[in-house]
């Protein structure tokens, strides 16, 4: 019996991890591309703005530095040399100080999840009122925080579960908010939910915390020279 038994357990599969467990953790963006295969991190990622990582919790929440890429998503190559020219002043992250937003996976093994950013200005003298100007947003549609939602974004993973992919096709679709003085969503109409772009992400996970690896990328620690 007591073989039998052995035997059984043995021929079990282990239960595999739920999506949203997998998700769990700190990320860092290490490429990313358009939909015709084309490198565009260097659109969002640079000397000032020197990472864009994600913290996402077990209870969906997410901090992030992707103020530079969520605002390319959305708005693509429009003016994007003119908004380049200012992205470190809108979005500086040495302090610390990062974007909200929210992840909603479905329970069990899933490929596809929703992803919510809240956009604003970060630690320079910009609010997002500003940025959007850039853009030509019409005045009445000047907000200080608008809510960006991605749904049926597609997520993979590597076989160890240390490497993560999104990808924002054909299935993915978009809604923009904004919230009134009662914190009710109310739709944000200042650009068209069709017009995001369609991207794939590659991101690394991390065994230190999201304010370490931010710091680190901010505050470098100089290389040694040896004397001889």
């Amino acid at each position: 019996m007591l073989m039998f038994a052995a035997v059984f357990m043995s021929c079990q599969k282990e239960a595999p991890t739920p999506t949203k467990e997998r998700m769990d953790g700190v990320w860092l963006l290490t490429e990313a591309y358009d939909s015709a295969g084309t490198s565009i991190i260097d659109k969002f990622q640079n000397p000032l703005i020197p990472i864009t990582a994600f913290y996402l919790g077990s209870d969906n929440t997410v901090l992030s530095t992707a103020g530079p890429m969520v605002t390319y998503m959305v708005y693509g190559e429009t003016k994007w040399t003119q908004f380049s020219s200012i992205i470190d002043q809108c979005f500086n992250y040495a302090d610390l100080t990062f974007n909200g937003g929210e992840f909603f996976v479905a329970d069990g093994v899933v490929d596809r999840f929703a992803l919510e950013i809240k956009l604003e200005g970060i630690g320079g003298t910009s609010t997002l009122a500003d940025i959007l100007s850039i853009f030509n947003i019409e005045a009445q549609w000047l907000k200080e925080v608008v809510y960006h939602k991605f749904l049926d974004v597609k997520v993979s993973f590597s076989e160890d579960n240390q490497r993560m992919i999104w990808e924002l096709d054909n299935k993915t679709w978009a809604k923009y908010n904004m919230k009134n003085f009662q914190g009710e969503y109310v739709v944000w109409g200042g650009w068209p939910i069709t017009k995001f772009s369609k991207c794939k992400f590659v991101l690394d996970k991390k065994v230190k915390t999201l304010n370490d690896i931010v710091d680190e990328a901010y505050n470098p620690t100089p290389t040694k020279v040896a004397l001889n």
